[in-house]
């Protein structure tokens, strides 16, 4: 439940150990690689991956079988999941068998050579046929139409003129003196026989095309179209089948194949990586030095690791440089963990911050079941989860994502029972002993909740505060934490206490006397934002952007009504839902199916608008009025060398 330490460090390999110390870092996901800064040792030179000419025709292969790969049903794939289990052992052995891996490459290179030759050939014949079905009433044999004399020019033009083509022709060619024949195939189509004179075949070519349109290219052939056509569909018929041969050949490759070859990819892109981070080293006589930032709480494993398998490699810790920021990550409780989504969204916090997961879980869980209020619909969510998590084998984000499914699920039902939500069913219908438990009615009287989500919102503000006391107790900036929140703390409470004392809770001061400590208050935000001043004029004006500040604490606070507002929509929609079904109810023969249709696309519709809506405002509620008051900035992410799980998952020995 907190941010990760991160140490700044070289790592010393022994020349001959690079590559298995590499292994140990990766499989670890424990450090994050960077260039070297000591210029007393020489930049390495690039070295290549032994299978860096492997990996991209792997990758294509996969690519090429994807489509032929054996279908599995979604079911089957939640069931058993889409990754490929391996030990660390059978990994081990995937790396080395590399010949195997090229030979398949080798024979699908061949398999997709032969592919684009007959799809070229099926491609040049599909063309060739469409020519020669548009033509295929032309009389004339195709080795004819250029002879000693005479050039046969096929003509066609687009259905845009009342007038035929024939007769534009006949109009247009009637006006010199050049000889012509016509043959008309359509209306837009027609064979035209013209001397075979290079002038007068020009000049008659250029007046076709004046008037739009358009002398097409010769088929080749010897026999009339209509004989041309049924040889080329014979040819087809026979290419097609070949085709599909091929085909067959592609889906035998991916039944044997696809699997390994997913494997040997995510493998030899391991082995990529890898080699890829000794760009940024550097190297001596005999060792090679890495440098980078290391996840301190996994050191010990990593050097344990270090020793078991034999290598020569060790740590040498560095001081940052000034203004130098690590990379963050965090870590948390399992049972804290689920809310870390919410977090991540916002981005880590700075390397100096608080990992403010632990703090945002409750509140969140309380918003997101404000906002959505009602049982049904929390049980639903609960139940959703309960079936990823138990009956599917799923990503680990997934998996992640579905516990925190479950806890606001919970949320869901638990402050549905007080609203009196349950499926937007009317009070007079509900049980009594679920009646007893209601608190809330948001309908009927809205004001109660109202002022349950601003009190929330003031203790999460306060809680702000006190978590940013203790992050610069931390950072050694304890007086700043205290005179910064300490002064607004005091008026927050004082607050409290008046607004205690109007109604009759608190009996203990006077309403004058609580006035009077509320204005020591604000005397000590005052002098206390004064102390950071060089002059009168600066304390004067950071004095008044310190009482300007109650504006921005007053909206922050007034951000929680949302809570309200998603509530009340929750419950109006799911009860809207229930009328429009118990209209359609009497519909005389399909009255029962509309309104179980009713209900079911309708609920189903609000539950998933008004949880997405729940999630985004419980999450901005964290992002914007919370995490403002104790985090002072976003840190960058740290990425450490590590093994991609796209085909593989990695199971115990």
């Amino acid at each position: 439940m907190a941010v990760i330490p991160m140490q700044k460090v070289q790592l010393i390999v022994y020349d001959q150990d690079v590559e298995a110390t590499l292994e140990v870092i990766q499989r670890l996901g424990a450090l994050e690689f960077k260039a070297v800064e000591d210029l007393s040792v020489a930049k390495s030179q690039k070295i290549e991956s032994p299978n860096a000419q492997l990996l991209p025709l792997v990758q294509h292969a996969v690519q090429f079988l994807e489509p032929y790969a054996p279908k599995v049903s979604l079911w089957r794939t939640l069931r058993e999941g889409s990754v490929t289990e391996l030990t660390e052992d059978e990994i081990m052995t995937r790396m080395q068998a590399t010949d195997v891996v090229k030979s398949v490459v080798t024979d699908l290179e061949e398999l997709q050579v032969e592919f684009a030759e007959k799809r070229q050939i099926v491609r040049a014949l599909e063309e060739k046929k469409t020519i020669l079905e548009d033509w295929k009433e032309l009389p004339i044999a195709l080795k004819d139409l250029s002879t000693k004399r005479t050039v046969t020019r096929l003509v066609t033009r687009e259905r845009d003129s009342e007038e035929k083509l024939e007769h534009q022709i006949t109009e247009k060619l009637g006006e010199t003196e050049l000889p012509y024949s016509l043959v008309v195939i359509s209306d837009t189509k027609v064979a035209v026989t013209l001397p075979k004179d290079d002038h007068s075949l020009m000049q008659a070519e250029q007046w076709i095309e004046s008037i739009g349109a358009t002398i097409i290219s010769t088929p080749e052939g010897k026999e009339t179209p209509k004989n041309e056509l049924r040889i080329v569909e014979e040819k087809l018929a026979v290419a097609n089948d070949e085709l599909a041969l091929l085909h067959d050949q592609a889906e035998h490759f991916a039944i044997s194949h696809y699997k390994n070859l997913c494997v040997a990819t995510e493998v030899l892109s391991w082995q990529r990586d890898r080699y890829a981070v000794i760009d940024s080293a550097a190297t001596t006589k005999h060792t090679t030095v890495f440098g980078g930032w290391l996840d301190s709480t996994k050191r010990t494993i990593i050097e344990a690791e270090f020793a078991k398998v034999g290598v020569a490699a060790v740590f040498v810790e560095l001081q940052p440089a000034d203004g130098e920021e690590p990379p963050v990550e965090i870590v948390n409780h399992s049972f804290i963990q689920p809310f870390e989504a919410v977090t991540r969204l916002y981005g880590m916090p700075g390397s100096k911050d608080l990992d403010p997961t632990i703090f945002l879980a409750g509140f969140f869980f309380l918003f997101f079941g404000m906002s959505l209020t009602d049982v049904g619909y929390g049980l639903f969510l609960m139940a959703v989860s309960l079936i990823i998590l138990t009956l599917f084998k799923v990503a680990p984000a997934i998996r992640m994502f579905s516990k925190l499914l479950f806890f606001v699920g919970l949320a869901t039902v638990l402050v549905g029972m007080l609203f009196g939500g349950y499926l937007g069913i009317a009070p007079e219908y509900i049980p009594d002993f679920l009646k007893a438990l209601q608190v809330y009615d948001p309908i009927g009287n809205p004001l109660p909740v109202f002022y349950t989500a601003l009190g929330l919102g003031v203790i999460q503000v306060m809680a702000g505060m006190i978590i940013k006391i203790y992050s610069d107790y931390r950072n050694g900036q304890v007086l700043d934490g205290v005179l910064d929140q300490g002064p607004w703390l005091f008026v927050f409470v004082m607050l409290i206490v008046y607004l205690g004392i109007s109604t009759g809770y608190v009996t203990e001061l006077t309403e004058s006397q609580a006035i009077n400590l509320l204005y020591v208050g604000v005397a000590m935000i005052v002098l206390a934002s004064m102390r950071k001043a060089d002059t009168v004029f600066g304390a004067i004006q950071k004095a008044l952007l310190s009482l300007y500040n109650s504006i921005g604490y007053f909206s922050d606070i007034l951000s929680y009504s949302r809570l309200l507002a998603l509530g009340l929509a929750t419950t109006a929609l799911a009860f809207a839902v229930n009328l429009i079904a118990s209209m359609v109810f009497d519909v005389p023969y399909v009255g029962a199916i509309l309104a179980l249709a009713i209900l079911v696309v309708g609920h189903l519709f609000t539950l998933a608008v008004n949880t997405l809506g729940a999630f985004i405002h419980s999450a901005r509620l964290q992002f914007v009025e919370f995490f403002g008051k104790f985090i002072s900035g976003t840190g960058r992410q740290f990425t450490p060398l590590s093994r991609t799980r796209k085909y593989i998952a990695v199971k115990d020995d």
